[in-house]
């Protein structure tokens, strides 16, 4: 990963002279392939010389590191700040909206030994130190940086807000599109560019289309009456009920959502509708609550990037198809690599952007899987208008993304299970 799609993480403490230099030089160690660290002072008070010494008996060197305050440090536009110490966080710089900060305490080594004699002894308290700091950073992604759960929970209760909020209103508005329920973007913010029209496709109900797809997968699923089709992510039922008119009243659809509020939705809706032949339950992709072979065929709209495990997502897709069945999927996908700040941004996952593969990663999931005569039917190129990006990117770095080869794109892929 380039020096620009790296994570930036400033460490900080009372004098940038023991605890912030060894968190740096742990995660540049550990995790420098994707996170790169700095660290900085409320004032310099120079390089500790036993911390120094602890830290290269584990091998990594910051005897050229330097003390520095954060006025010092080059412009930089941190993604998390993280202070070490109580000083540190009583006194913290202001940062813009878009960094998160964190404190983490951070015993002082100084006060640790303060009174002892025996240097033994005073640098066994810095190793002390020493290996606490590296605990916390061997799971600072983990802990800080969206774990898998994080990302769950904060994409069921955005989604949860968009459900309730077309309860509320009766409609569906240009802020509950695929990419605005999240992503820290404004809710005047029109994201309709993402997905497509459903006013003409048979069994469209305006009340269940709360604008959160990025493409039609019903139109290349080759569902036939009498079928049995499992919609994944299946909302408020849009999708649902359009397969609903191609099953008949011989076919059965089943709808799964780990929102209980668009569950509650996509019920109310099939209410209105009668369709004894529908049912919406609540569940994970990864764990979906249905028995193995049910579907003749499995859908699926801008939801797969929502899972943060796709690997896992693809092989219950692959258990609940039966044999010879078939699956057609419309996701987000990317032709180079995004930025660390959207990356990782959790809220950036209900926008359906944030979780996008690259497409040859994605479809290699796929057949990895075991499926077979894999096909992207359809791909519609989509380009992320300016206010949504400048949720996670400076205006320089809009420019450079602008610049880049990454491309982002809406698939509609096909597979069947042999």
């Amino acid at each position: 990963m380039n020096e620009i799609n790296k994570i930036k993480v400033l460490f900080l403490c009372t004098g940038n002279s023991c605890r912030s230099q060894m968190a740096e030089g742990l995660c540049n160690y550990f995790h420098g392939e994707s996170i790169q660290a700095f660290s900085a002072g409320i004032a310099k008070h120079g390089m500790n010389q036993r911390a120094i010494k602890v830290m290269a008996e584990i091998g990594i060197d910051i005897s050229q590191h330097t003390s520095k305050t954060i006025s010092e440090l080059p412009s930089i536009d941190f993604d998390y700040v993280i202070t070490v110490c109580s000083n540190a966080q009583e006194n913290c710089p202001y940062f813009p909206a878009k960094v998160k900060t964190f404190h983490v305490s951070i015993d002082d080594p100084p006060a640790l030994t303060k009174g002892l004699t025996n240097e033994e002894e005073i640098l066994s308290s810095y190793r002390k130190v020493r290996d606490e700091i590296n605990d916390f950073i061997l799971k600072i992604r983990e802990q800080f940086m969206d774990s898998s759960e994080q990302i769950k929970n904060i994409v069921k209760e955005k989604y949860g807000e968009i459900a309730k909020n077309a309860s509320n209103k009766g409609i569906k508005g240009p802020s509950s599109a695929c990419c605005s329920s999240g992503c820290g973007c404004g809710q005047t913010t029109d994201y309709s560019f993402v997905g497509e029209d459903y006013a003409s496709k048979s069994g469209y109900n305006p009340d269940a289309d709360l604008g959160l797809g990025c493409g039609i997968p019903t139109d290349i699923a080759n569902i036939k009456e009498g079928n049995t089709v499992i919609d994944l992510g299946s909302g408020a039922g849009n999708d649902a009920f359009v397969a609903r008119s191609l099953v008949g009243a011989s076919g059965k659809v089943i709808g799964i959502d780990f929102t209980e509020e668009m569950v509650k939705k996509a019920r109310e809706n099939n209410k209105k509708m009668g369709y004894s032949n529908i049912e919406f339950l609540q569940g994970e992709i990864e764990k979906m609550p249905v028995g193995d072979h049910v579907a003749d065929v499995v859908i699926s709209n801008c939801v797969l990037n929502l899972v943060p495990n796709k690997m896992k997502a693809f092989a219950e897709i692959y258990r609940v198809i039966k044999n010879k069945g078939h699956f057609s999927i419309s996701d987000i996908v990317t032709s180079g690599e995004l930025p660390a700040s959207i990356k990782l941004a959790a809220e950036a996952y209900v926008g359906c952007i944030s979780g996008a593969l690259l497409k040859a990663d994605y479809l290699k999931i796929i057949k990895d899987t075991g499926f077979v005569n894999i096909n992207v039917a359809k791909e519609r190129k989509i380009t992320i208008p300016d206010e949504m990006l400048k949720s996670f990117l400076t205006q320089k770095e809009i420019s450079d993304f602008r610049d880049s080869d990454v491309g982002i794109f809406s698939i509609t892929v096909y597979g069947e299970k042999a």
